[in-house]
């Protein structure tokens, strides 16, 4: 894959913390996974703002379903033996 350089500006308590945590080498690595989640999640909200927007949110009780069913699923696919 093609790389292309870039220049940020980032707040320095930020970058303390980004190299506390990440070796030197790595910081970008670093960047580019954070910036990828990020990519991926972001069409996630917009649609739920929609969702919000044209259905109204959700009540305590359909949030309570929906952890409930989500709970179910993930003990489905635990039970699940890998291949």
């Amino acid at each position: 894959m093609a790389m292309q350089r870039i220049t940020i500006t980032v707040d320095e308590d930020v970058v303390h913390e980004l190299r506390d945590r990440v070796e030197a080498g790595e910081v970008s690595a670093y960047i580019v996974e954070a910036l990828r989640h990020k990519l991926r999640i972001d069409p996630v909200n917009e649609m739920l703002q929609q969702l919000d927007k044209l259905h109204g949110p959700l009540d305590e009780r359909a949030m309570a379903e929906g952890a409930q069913w989500f709970e179910q699923m993930m003990q489905r696919l635990s039970s699940i033996p890998e291949p």
